[in-house]
Formats: C-alpha cells, structure tokens, sequence
C-alpha cells in the first residue's frame, strides 16, 4: 500500500515537472519581434559621417547634372544606446556635430524604442533635452539612470518614427499629416522626415511645412543626407624638425595613440621647431558613387597653410580638398592597416578591434 502511494505521489511530481518544463520551453520560443530589435539595435549604433558625399558634390569628379544645386552640410553624428530605465529598455542618444566630429555639437536627441508584436512595426518616440547643457558625449561613464520624462520635451505632436524592415535596411518615416510642432509665427509646423537605416549608412532626410502646405524648410530634389559607418583607427605620426642630436641625427616631434575614423576625420600636428610648422593628416574611404573605378581607403597629409589675404587666417579644413595634398596612400576598402614614409615625415593606421 505504501509502495503504491509514493509510486502515484513520484508520478503526481513528475507530470508537474513535465507541465512546468513545457510551460517554460513554450515561453522561451524565439520571437521575431526580439529578432529585430536586435537587428536594428546593431545598425543604429555607431559613429556616421556623410563627408564621401560633400566631397563627390564639391569636387569634379561627376557630372554636372549629377551633383545638387543644394549641396548638403558635413555632418558627423555618433548614435549610442544607454541605460535610461525610467524611459524604456532601448534608449538611444543622438548627437550630431556640423562639420565634421572636431566641430561644434548642434542637435542632442533621444529616441525611446519600443516594437509592435504583431505588426513588426519599430516605433521611435523622439525628445529632446530640457536643459542641453547637463548632456553631451552620453556614450562615455555617465550614470543616466535617473533620466525621465520629466528631463525631456517631445518632439512635437504625434511626431513619432515609424520603421519597418525592408530587406536588410529598415526604412523610417514621420509623416507630415500627423506631426505637428508649435511655431511661434506660423502657429504650427508640420515635420515630415524620412529614414533609411543599413548595414554600412544611415539616411536622413528632414523637411518642415507651413499649415498652407508650403515647404519652409527643406530639399526640392529630396536627396537624403548620406551618413556612412564610420570604422575607428589607431594611429601614429612622426615630423622630422630641423633641430639635430648631439650625434648629427635630426629630432623627431612623435604623435603616438591618435583615433581617427575613416570617414573623412582628421588629426592636426605642430612641430616643435622655431617657427612651427602644421599638418593635418585625414583617413578618407572613397565609395565612388559612378564609374567603374574601384572603392579605395586613403591616407592624406597637408599642410595647414594661411589664406592668401595675408591676414593670417588658416583655410578652413573642410575646404582643403585632396587636391591640395602633399602626398597620399590608398589601398583596398577591406585594409586593416595603412602607411606612409616621406622622409621628412610618417604614419601608420590600423583599425580599432
């Protein structure tokens, strides 16, 4: 009799753990909402830079009718997730430079990711911060936790993102029906933006109407602005002066742990000589937009000279084009590592891990 009841009790418990262990098993089936999320969580984040496409508008390389009326600004923008609780699980911060990453910051956003289970629909809610001033470079070790709702204006009304994956981009929109933004003068705007966010670019395009249907602000052609993933790389250079050793060897000023990112990024260098010399070095992957001309990666070293006015002012390095460069090296797109040696001057690269 005994027997019999841990006999019915032994498979009393087992039946449970069976019942329990499908129950686990069925909540642990993989979803494709997870799936995309993680997708587009890996593509988003990174740093991005669109100067491959001022530089084929500026120079003359293509064909007239090939290169915009309206050529578009140099951005830098460096997207990164961060661990905001109170706001959501995917948090990204946005910040965008004008004129490349050693310039100036002009827009700081944030953007709440959440998913549509059913629809697969990725819905970015986007804000801005209330007080700039306390956020910038949220990438690094800064303990944002606390950040909520409360630290943040919403973009407009309804101005919500919406993206959907097609192929191996997600594409993005806000529509202009719905988004609404308060305007002091025109009593409303209405934003309008489009999105494509892939494995190797990021595309945006930001346009803003009167309630009359009129675009204030804009592009006619609506040719997006065209940010590539930007690959980071380590970097060293050496400038060979005109002062000299003991032993008759000249000195070298040495530039060691420099980061450089291949879009178009730069390094400046002044040697330590009498009358000081200065240089810039730039990393410049080339993806020729027409043409059959192989994609390259290229190494640039210019001097940073002063206009011809005689007022002393250095040129602007976003209009020093490769034309004006003392020397360059390419290679491949795929080159982990890239070097010069001019004599009176040297550099290596090789990319981050």
């Amino acid at each position: 009799m005994r027997n019999a009841i841990l006999m019915l009790v032994y498979l009393l418990l087992a039946s449970l753990v069976i019942s329990v262990s499908i129950k686990v098993e069925a909540k642990e089936k993989p979803k494709k909402a997870n799936k995309l999320l993680q997708q587009f969580d890996r593509l988003v984040q990174g740093e991005f830079d669109n100067y491959n496409q001022v530089n084929f508008e500026q120079n003359d390389f293509l064909a007239d009718e090939d290169k915009p009326k309206d050529k578009h600004a140099r951005l830098y923008k460096r997207v990164s997730r961060i661990h905001a609780p109170k706001l959501g699980t995917h948090v990204y911060y946005h910040q965008i430079h004008s004129g490349g990453k050693d310039k100036g910051i002009y827009r700081k956003s944030l953007e709440v990711v959440t998913i549509d289970d059913k629809s697969l629909v990725i819905r970015a809610e986007n804000y801005r911060f209330k007080t700039p001033d306390k956020y910038q470079n949220l990438w690094l070790e800064q303990d944002v936790s606390t950040l909520s709702l409360e630290d943040l204006r919403q973009v407009g009304q309804n101005c919500f993102t919406e993206y959907k994956l097609l192929g191996d981009s997600f594409v993005g929109a806000i529509e202009k029906s719905r988004c609404k933004v308060e305007s002091k003068k025109f009593g409303h705007l209405n934003l309008r933006t489009k999105q494509v966010v892939s494995e190797d670019e990021i595309w945006h395009l930001e346009e803003g109407f009167l309630p009359s249907g009129k675009m204030l602000f804009g592009r006619e052609d609506d040719e997006p602005i065209k940010l590539r993933k930007a690959k980071n790389f380590s970097c060293w250079a050496a400038f060979k002066t005109e002062k000299v050793k003991t032993n008759g060897e000249a000195v070298w000023d040495f530039f060691p742990d420099l980061t450089i990112h291949n879009q178009g990024d730069i390094a400046e260098f002044t040697t330590s000589d009498m009358q000081p010399k200065h240089y810039f070095i730039r990393l410049k992957e080339t993806i020729f937009p027409a043409g059959n001309r192989p994609d390259v990666f290229e190494l640039f070293v210019h001097e940073r000279v002063t206009d011809d006015d005689s007022t002393g002012t250095k040129k602007d390095i976003a209009t020093i084009r490769y034309q004006d460069a003392l020397s360059y090296t390419w290679t491949n797109t795929a080159a982990t590592r890239l070097g010069i040696n001019l004599r009176w001057m040297q550099a290596s690269c090789h990319i981050q891990q």
